[in-house]
């Protein structure tokens, strides 16, 4: 998927779990979910998260896309170092948002390997990366975002 649907996945996902759970700020945790969303695409050379974060462009020469970063071991691994900094607020934030980037692309036709690299098994769907399908979700997601606010 593009970075603007993962992006607004992230905060409409967010909004959904904000009722269930206590956080000290609920807008800097909408905010970290949408930064986490990108996150996984650290892998990807033209990745929004690289254009945000220079410093990371050297990722993709070293890892395929959906490779590693597209499994569950840097979420565990994100988690448990701010877990380890005593900032579980932060690490759960960019967790839940680095998971909904994996849930978005498990419905892709590329699919996710969630257990990389001890498995090759991949959770596919129909959804193919820049179609008119994709934008329809992307518009979609906008109008929950827009409802779930409102209401």
């Amino acid at each position: 998927m593009l970075g603007r649907t993962h992006i607004a996945i992230g905060i409409l996902l967010a909004l959904l779990l904000l009722p269930f759970i206590s956080v000290p700020s609920k807008l800097l945790f909408v905010a970290l979910v949408a930064f986490g969303s990108l996150l996984p695409d650290v892998d990807h050379e033209n990745s929004k998260i690289n254009k945000v974060i220079p410093v990371t462009r050297w990722i993709p020469k070293l890892f395929k896309h959906r490779g590693f970063f597209h499994s569950i071991f840097p979420v565990i691994i994100i988690y448990g170092v701010f877990w380890y900094f005593n900032e579980r607020f932060i690490g759960l934030s960019l967790a839940f948002g680095y998971l909904t980037h994996l849930f978005s692309d498990s419905l892709t036709r590329m699919g996710v390997n969630f257990l990389h690299p001890v498995s090759t098994w991949h959770m596919r769907g129909p959804i193919e990366t820049g179609t008119i399908f994709e934008t329809a979700i992307f518009i979609g997601v906008l109008v929950g975002i827009g409802a779930k606010l409102v209401f």
